[in-house]
């Protein structure tokens, strides 16, 4: 652009010269004297120089020649003032005489009054020729600048030369044309004055021109700067730049940048489209003027279309960097640039919107923001490759299908990186909140609590050309926050689709009625369902407001539980452990391979190695009181204990009923009872919680046998197909098949029923009271 303005200039500022040189004829030729005496000229109508007319001028310190004049005739006008020049050529030679311009009219005129040379003629300018060519041939003149125009005129006292007529310019980089132009000598200001427009190629192939149009055109010389008003369009190949007050700044007569005002500009290419605006941008170019920078200030707006989204960055300055790269296309080497990089800074916001396609779900509409952001394209400039942070950021997933979920993402720096086609394949984050509110059906009340995470770093992959997310990883202090449940782990993975999400290492669950440790733990979001394996321990809290659940131990204490896995469904409702699970309230517990709790039915279901240990706590009576005494509480007792083995266990809350089956063993104090199934029945639930006894009695069935520990070596043995055996008393009732109770001192007691009482040692048989003796038998 600088050459061609610098050359125009030079050639409108040769030609105004060469008519001056013309104007000083005689005054020359008093002083210095002609290379060859020119004709006399009478005023009149008549030409005197008709055949041929030429003349010339040397520098007097060099000698070498300055200008050279060629004129097919001279006459005077029918104004005495004023001179016709016809078939005018002239050469204007630079400083050392290597070479010369060449200007040439058909006709001028030139006033000596007004001092003013004016050319309604086309004007042919051919510039810097050496010496030796010749620029009347047209073979020469077409390997240098050349310029045409009309209706030149030419100020001798300012040395200002001027035309409203069409000018057009053929130059070594480009061409161009306007309508009015005028350039003054003096500062060396070129002035086109409307239709401006010019292509300038550069050192690179045509196809890479730049075209400039303008309505009007200023270039100040000295400034190296060219003002483009009050609007200018700049085009090269697919990228167009339109704004106000254009400047083109020039360096080493190249073109160099351009700044323009409220400038917006767009980049069309195959099946991408790129737009971008700001109230002030500035394109900058390299040596061979190709593009390599767009900066925009103050409202910055970049706008990137591919097949799967459109993105949108906005800021208050926006950097666009094109990467310049050479490509040999038959067999020549041709230079082009791509958008590389862009830049966002200060309230940077970058917006992908999805586009449809086809079956595929719709995926959530990201918008990212920032104070830095970074958006980096692929080496061939299609599609974008990662977008990044560097300053505090947070990312906006908005849903737009029904199934998804509004989520936020807070993090000190992230990464986006992107896979095929412009599709998000990698989220990285660091130092992470995310929140993800939950979505609500119409009409269903209000939307429950947000679930909030915190950890260290965050990856999201996200599934195969979708832009939707699939899994998402969070490692480092890990923590998760949903109403009153919370969770924390090392690190954490969630299933966008199945949306159920992981915790690992050290993990652990609780919410108001409980919680859960484990080496892993897995959470249905969507259900609330939990899985735990690996060291599970987990702790539930009674909860008099809910559900009385199952409170076989002791629904005043909290329930504690150990196992190999540890599953929930339904709220809680439905609790499932397994592998060497240990289930305790205060003193009491329930071991197994397997524990079942159902809180909707009110059932616990054991299996495997059932070992279950029960404890009364007796409370002794007060001491009588007499006349002003005061009242005493009872005090406890020790505890008893009772324990009770089996294959099996199915236990009813609503009926405080225990089922033992599989082959049964209990043990209580002194006394164990073997059988083939035992019932046993809990004390009944008081409102303060306060039972006096876990075990109030049980029933025995098949092949029972009972035996009790008297003292040293004295021990009483029961046997009967069917046992009732009650805490009260610690009262045993034998019946069915052949009932028998041995003493190991005084005997065997036989009968169809046998009833003993173990606290005072009273023994009935079939309803009569009789006493333990050796040999006392009775016979049926």
């Amino acid at each position: 652009m600088r050459r061609f303005s610098l050359f125009l200039a030079f050639a409108v500022l040769l030609l105004s010269a060469a008519i001056g040189y013309t104007y000083k004829l005689r005054a020359d030729k008093a002083r210095h004297g002609p290379r060859q005496i020119a004709p006399e000229v009478r005023r009149g109508y008549e030409a005197v120089a008709s055949s041929g007319w030429q003349w010339g001028k040397d520098d007097p310190v060099t000698n070498k020649p300055m200008v050279r004049v060629n004129a097919k005739a001279f006459q005077a006008t029918h104004d005495p003032s004023t001179f016709e020049l016809h078939g005018l050529a002239l050469k204007l030679y630079n400083k050392d005489a290597s070479a010369y311009t060449y200007i040439s009219t058909n006709q001028a005129f030139f006033n000596e009054g007004s001092e003013r040379l004016k050319s309604d003629d086309l004007v042919h300018i051919v510039m810097n020729v050496p010496k030796d060519d010749d620029a009347a041939n047209k073979d020469v003149a077409a390997k240098h600048v050349q310029v045409q125009t009309t209706g030149v005129s030419y100020e001798t006292k300012t040395g200002k030369a001027s035309t409203d007529k069409a000018a057009t310019f053929t130059f070594p980089s480009g061409s161009g044309k306007a309508i009015g132009a005028e350039y003054d000598p003096t500062t060396r200001v070129l002035h086109m004055k409307s239709a401006v427009a010019l292509d300038w190629v550069g050192n690179g192939p045509a196809e890479n021109k730049m075209h400039i149009e303008t309505s009007d055109l200023v270039y100040k010389e000295l400034e190296q700067k060219i003002y483009l008003t009050p609007w200018a369009k700049l085009q090269r190949r697919t990228t167009t730049i339109q704004c106000q007050n254009a400047v083109v700044l020039l360096q080493d007569q190249r073109l160099h940048q351009v700044d323009g005002e409220h400038a917006f500009g767009h980049d069309d290419r195959e099946d991408r489209q790129t737009a971008y605006s700001a109230d002030h941008m500035a394109a900058l170019f390299n040596e061979d003027g190709v593009l390599v920078n767009i900066i925009g200030d103050h409202n910055a707006k970049v706008v990137s279309s591919q097949p799967a989204a459109t993105t949108t960055l906005v800021g208050d300055r926006a950097d666009m960097r094109f990467a310049v790269e050479t490509k040999t296309i038959n067999g020549a080497e041709k230079e082009d640039s791509n958008l590389h990089l862009v830049l966002a800074d200060g309230h940077a916001v970058a917006e992908s919107q999805p586009k449809p396609q086809g079956a595929v779900e719709l995926a959530d509409t990201r918008t990212l923001r920032s104070d830095h952001i970074e958006l980096e394209m692929k080496p061939d400039g299609k599609d974008l490759q990662e977008i990044r942070t560097s300053s505090q950021s947070q990312v906006e997933f908005k849903p737009n299908r029904p199934t998804s979920q509004h989520r936020t993402v807070e993090a000190s720096h992230l990464r986006v990186l992107y896979g095929e086609g412009s599709y998000a394949d990698t989220f990285l984050a660091w130092n992470v909140v995310t929140k993800t509110d939950r979505q609500v059906k119409p009409g269903s009340g209000a939307p429950p609590a947000a679930a909030v995470t915190w950890s260290d770093e965050l990856r999201a992959k996200f599934q195969p050309n979708s832009n939707n997310v699939g899994t998402i990883e969070q490692t480092g202090n890990f923590r998760y926050e949903e109403g009153v449940r919370k969770a924390f782990s090392k690190k954490a993975a969630l299933d966008q689709k199945a949306n159920r999400m992981v915790l690992q290492e050290n993990a652990r669950v609780l919410d108001d009625t409980g919680s859960t440790t484990a080496d892993q733990i897995v959470m249905d979001q969507s259900t609330g369902d939990m899985a735990a394996q690996g060291h599970v321990v987990s702790s539930h809290a009674p909860d008099k407001n809910e559900k009385p659940g199952t409170s076989m131990l002791d629904n005043s204490q909290p329930m504690q539980a150990k196992a190999d896995k540890m599953s929930t469904k339904d709220k809680n409702s439905s609790i499932h452990y397994e592998g060497h699970a240990v289930m305790w309230q205060g003193a009491n517990r329930i071991m197994a391979s397997v524990l079942d709790i159902n809180r909707d039915e009110q059932t616990l279901h054991a299996k495997g190695n059932v070992v279950s240990e029960l404890t009364d706590n007796k409370k002794s009576e007060p001491p009588a009181s007499g006349a002003g005494s005061q009242t005493v509480a009872p005090e406890p007792s020790n505890p008893t204990f009772t324990t009770i083995y089996a294959p099996e266990l199915v236990y009813r809350d609503d009926t405080r009923q225990a089922d033992y089956t599989g082959g049964v063993k209990l043990v209580r104090d002194k006394m164990t009872i073997t059988a083939k199934e035992l019932l046993a029945f809990l004390t009944p639930k008081t409102p303060g919680h306060d039972d006096g006894s876990s075990l109030d009695h049980a029933f025995a069935d098949g092949d029972v046998l009972i035996v009790g520990v008297v003292g040293p070596n004295h021990t009483r043995t029961g046997t009967s197909e069917h046992c009732e055996y009650w805490t009260d008393n610690s009262k045993v009732i034998l019946s069915g098949g052949s009932p028998e109770l041995k003493d190991s001192y005084k005997g065997v007691t036989r009968g169809r029923k046998l009833t003993y009482f173990g606290d005072d040692d009273r023994l009935f048989v079939d309803g009569m009271e009789k006493k333990l003796a050796f040999s006392e038998m009775k016979k049926k």
